[in-house]
């Protein structure tokens, strides 16, 4: 079960919340720690859309826990 309490199967089938908006899985996002100096989603977006989530702030040492057990 993610930290959010939530769940989703890998195979279930999800509506699209938006087509023009993006949304990252705060249960899911590492900020790449672990894998690049930065969070790739800013890198790579074409304007500076990508803000923190200050109701989901993480310290180094939650986003490397997390990481490890997403990616064992």
């Amino acid at each position: 079960m993610a930290k959010s309490g939530l769940t989703s199967g890998v195979d279930d089938a999800h509506e699209a919340v938006s087509n023009d908006v993006y949304y990252i899985v705060t249960d899911k996002c590492t900020e790449c720690v672990g894998f690049h100096e930065e969070p790739q989603c800013a890198s790579v977006c074409p304007v500076d859309c990508c803000l923190p989530d200050e109701d989901h702030v993480e310290t180094k040492e939650e986003l490397e826990e997390k990481m490890h057990s997403l990616h064992p």
